[in-house]
């Protein structure tokens, strides 16, 4: 700011010195102040160079920080919503909304200061200066300034609402590419390349229709505001011209006046023009607030206990749950007791409540009613992240990311050494397929795992729960892409280095999981034990 007050300054000295140098250098025939003067407007320039490098440097460095604590502060603050605000929002809109609306609210918040620092001080110091030249030129000028308020404030709402359709456009478009991208395999299987391109170009041309509207609004409204200051330099050459024709004003100081009209009406626009990038900021800073109003995931009440890295029983008590937008509960008085060290095989039909009661058991979802009780304390007294960390999930797709084989292995456990990391690897069986890359465990894994099989990307997610020393391990559906010797191999694998862990298997085909010891199916909201049968074994 101190900066850019310099540079303003040094900014409204140099019309000045056109005045001189027209009205004592060329017209008094003074070649030496001539001389002087034009070297003095040089040394200006060469210091304003200077300054504004420093100054451009400074201010990088600033919006940056600010953009990148803004971003952190709400990417932080959406890892903490519960599963439930995934379902409805699309991954594609929140991208949009921490990048494109998050630079929105990042370049209005440091554009504004520092144009309001230049544009104050230009607009007063230029202001000041043409009272003095001339009041009367100054109050012509002046008399303009209302309709350019005028045409701002009739154009707020415009502004707000094309602004609003184009950051939703590119929202759709965003989360398009993401679901489409990340399903090219399926994409291409159905031959459905060109559907999607097309789909694409409709996207595309309802972007377009919008980014129309939006550009057709600012240029009306900046031609409109150009229109009306070559209005007011007319009038004032009209009536400056006149007094210079009969004596009462200097040509050099029509010259001035006018360059610092021009420098003036360039503030007072960018100063005005503040009013409009408000209120595209202000759509960003809603769709943005949107997301930092999330209500995050909480335990009804702290907790600060730990989950031992040993298994103990697990109690649903009495546990009731309904989703914010049902009319009736999911899961109604339920009660589940499940040994310590025993294998439990869960059944039922799709979307009776499987995953959720998951999702309860871990603290992504919070009963209605009830209480869920891991090694006789209450789950709301645990610390929600050793919860989740010490039950992790297998699911279908395994939780893979661009990253090596031996940091997806310890995704999480970040701090755990090379040489445990590397024996669980052993243990899953991934170091059987590991050691044949060209790379062994630092080989760079695609997105998800691509490049791999399933069962070898199962095999490192095995890796990751043998890492972690669960307290349980719950299998969700993690064998349904596997065949018959796939599935016994991995129970073998688990039930050998788990045996003593609570596992709780959720399928569709309670047949193929070997060595349960009891099968459970979930149906109208509560727990049905079946006896265990030849199948089953």
């Amino acid at each position: 700011m101190a900066l850019a007050a310099v540079t303003s300054a040094l900014s409204a000295v140099q019309p000045y010195l056109s005045k001189l140098i027209i009205d004592d250098g060329l017209l008094g025939r003074n070649f030496d102040l001539l001389a002087e003067l034009c070297a003095a407007i040089v040394a200006l320039a060469a210091c304003g160079f200077a300054l504004g490098a420093v100054n451009r440097l400074l201010y990088v460095r600033v919006s940056g920080k600010i953009l990148f604590a803004i971003r952190e502060d709400v990417y932080a603050h959406i890892l903490q919503l519960p599963p439930q605000f995934f379902r409805v929002r699309p991954v594609g809109d929140i991208v949009t909304r921490l990048d494109g609306d998050v630079a929105e609210i990042q370049r209005f918040s440091t554009d504004s200061v520092l144009a309001v620092v230049n544009g104050v001080l230009l607009l007063v110091f230029s202001a000041a200066i043409m009272a003095v030249m001339s009041p009367e030129l100054t109050l012509v000028a002046a008399c303009i300034l209302p309709l350019h308020l005028f045409l701002r404030h009739r154009a707020r709402r415009h502004v707000s609402e094309s602004t609003r359709e184009v950051r939703e456009s590119r929202g759709v478009i965003t989360h398009f590419l993401v679901e489409t991208l990340g399903a090219a395999k399926a994409v291409q299987s159905a031959g459905a390349e060109r559907w999607e391109r097309e789909r694409l170009g409709d996207l595309n041309q309802g972007l377009l229709r919008r980014v129309i509207r939006q550009q057709l609004v600012g240029y009306t409204l900046g031609a409109l505001s150009s229109l009306l200051s070559h209005l007011t330099t007319a009038i004032v050459f009209i009536i400056g011209g006149w007094e210079v024709i009969h004596g009462s004003l200097t040509v050099g100081t029509l010259v001035a006046f006018t360059a610092y009209l021009a420098r003036g009406t360039g503030s007072a626009t960018s100063l005005m023009g503040l009013y409009t990038g408000y209120q595209r900021a202000g759509v960003s800073l809603k769709r943005v607030q949107e997301l930092r109003d999330a209500e995050p995931m909480r335990a009804r009440r702290g907790g600060v206990r730990v989950l031992a890295a040993r298994s103990g029983p697990i109690r649903f008590e009495d546990v009731r749950f309904r989703y914010p937008d049902s009319e009736r509960d999911l899961l109604e008085n339920l009660t589940l007791n499940i040994a310590a060290g025993s294998k439990v095989v869960l059944f039922g039909e799709s979307g009776v409540g499987k995953s959720t009661l998951v999702d309860l058991l871990r603290g992504f979802a919070q009963p209605s009613s009830g209480r869920i009780v891991l090694d006789d304390v209450d789950l709301a007294d645990y610390d929600l992240q050793s919860v989740r960390r010490r039950i992790p999930v297998l699911e279908t797709d395994p939780a893979l990311f661009r990253a090596s084989i031996f940091d997806n292995i310890r995704y999480g456990y970040f701090d755990a050494p090379a040489e445990r990391v590397r024996d669980m690897g052993r243990k899953a069986g991934v170091e059987a397929f590991a050691l044949s890359l060209p790379q062994g465990y630092a080989t760079e894994l695609g997105s998800r795992g691509v490049g791999l099989s399933t069962g070898q990307r199962q095999r490192i997610a095995v890796a990751r729960a043998l890492l972690s020393s669960p307290f349980a391990l719950v299998l969700d559906e993690a064998t349904s892409n596997l065949d018959v010797a796939a599935v016994h191999a991995m129970h073998d694998l688990i039930d050998q280095h788990l045996g003593a862990r609570t596992r709780i298997v959720i399928t569709h085909s309670p047949a193929t999981v070997p060595r349960a010891d009891r099968v459970l199916e979930l149906r109208d909201g509560r727990i049905v034990e079946r006896e265990r049968v030849r199948a089953y074994a």
